[in-house]
């Protein structure tokens, strides 16, 4: 069989996907099983089968802090790639165990891997490059299922971003005629999808900027915990003036797309920057968290008035979305959006960039593209990823 024969036999029937997805944030890895199939119409579909959440051991997140953000050896990098290869194929099997599913009736595994350095082209002129560490042959011989990943490098190499890539899934599902939607990710970053109405129009999508990143990374400086759950913390204080304003003026909040960033530029060491020339060491946690709450909100709010349609219909994901302090603060600075839920359109927001590589995989090994050119500024679209059987 050739490898347009293979392809077509691969769409011409229901394909079950495991799709697992492990982010900036490094709160775990979230892995989910799916089956896809294409309807009478032509339409894609899918129906999620089972899901779960697997958290990440704090010795490893602390460790892959430390990759991202230190100087270290290339004895590390592997290291690091093995781990990460061991703990995915661990959850894997722990998955397929705890759910009761027979691995044969599995089609296939489609893994992001962890990102540990992204670094997206800063002109026309030049190319970008990124890293997701995990072995696609490793974890497929570990869990004797044919593997898909590596899906950031080959747009990169025709001159994208090489991110945001979930937005062939959102304009796939998420496509309402009556309103133009947004769709919001609040992970480690923040990024939107905007699906306009008009089919006619092309997709917008791009990283806002820091989603949860600097509200954890305060979190742990001032009061010793992982994140702000429910923004509790930040509910009891206030915006600090100083700060704000010099939170106000990072030049990626406004600038054009298309664009993607990371914990190379959110990261500690701006925190501990921004603390210092605010002056504001010294002032309450809570006053902190607050105003760093409050202009992650501002911050993707002022991306979609700048470059999208503030009324549109409005869905967020990711961990951000449970942090109702934020979410208030997000409602309020587009109050002519409506919003919804996961839920209010039929899948679990738990779930979503799990269930978003899982299709990516899907339509790779059916050889249709993954990324989309007026997203990620690519030269052109192109099927996206490396198979290990």
């Amino acid at each position: 069989m050739n490898l347009h024969e293979f392809q077509q036999s691969w769409l011409s029937s229901p394909r079950r996907v495991i799709g697992m997805m492990s982010g900036t944030s490094l709160d775990g890895i979230d892995i989910c099983l799916a089956e896809f199939s294409i309807d009478a119409n032509g339409n894609h579909c899918f129906v999620v089968l089972d899901k779960a959440i697997y958290p990440m051991d704090q010795d490893l997140k602390e460790y892959l802090i430390h990759l991202m953000q230190d100087t270290i050896s290339l004895e590390e990098v592997s290291h690091a790639q093995q781990r990460i290869t061991n703990i995915h194929a661990d959850s894997v099997l722990r998955f397929l165990q705890e759910k009761n599913i027979d691995p044969t009736s599995c089609d296939l595994v489609s893994v992001h891997g962890q990102t540990v350095w992204h670094s997206p082209p800063k002109s026309k002129s030049e190319t970008g490059h990124t890293l997701q560490l995990l072995s696609i042959p490793a974890l497929a011989s570990m869990i004797g299922i044919r593997t898909i990943g590596d899906f950031r490098t080959a747009d990169i190499a025709l001159g994208g971003q090489g991110a945001p890539l979930v937005p062939v899934f959102d304009g796939e599902f998420l496509y309402s005629y009556t309103m133009d939607t947004i769709a919001i990710n609040i992970g480690g970053m923040a990024n939107i999808t905007c699906i306009p109405k008009n089919r006619d129009l092309g997709l917008l999508a791009f990283d806002t900027g820091p989603g949860n990143i600097l509200i954890d990374l305060a979190m742990r400086r001032f009061f010793g915990k992982q994140y702000d759950e429910g923004g509790v913390f930040a509910k009891e204080g206030k915006i600090l003036e100083r700060l704000w304003k010099n939170l106000c003026v990072i030049d990626f909040i406004t600038s054009t797309p298309p664009k993607s960033t990371g914990r190379e530029l959110f990261n500690k060491e701006l925190l501990d920057t921004l603390l210092e020339v605010s002056f504001v060491n010294t002032f309450p946690g809570e006053d902190i968290v607050r105003t760093l709450t409050d202009f992650t909100a501002w911050s993707i709010a002022e991306n979609i008035r700048l470059f999208a349609n503030h009324q549109s219909r409005i869905i967020v994901t990711g961990g951000g979305a449970k942090n109702t302090t934020l979410m208030n603060r997000l409602k309020k600075e587009l109050p002519e959006a409506v919003f919804l839920t996961c839920h209010d359109i039929g899948f679990d927001e738990d779930s979503k960039e799990a269930l978003c590589f899982a299709y990516l995989g899907w339509r790779s090994l059916g050889g249709l593209p993954g990324n989309l050119t007026s997203v990620t500024g690519a030269s052109t679209s192109v099927v996206l990823g490396s198979v290990s059987c």
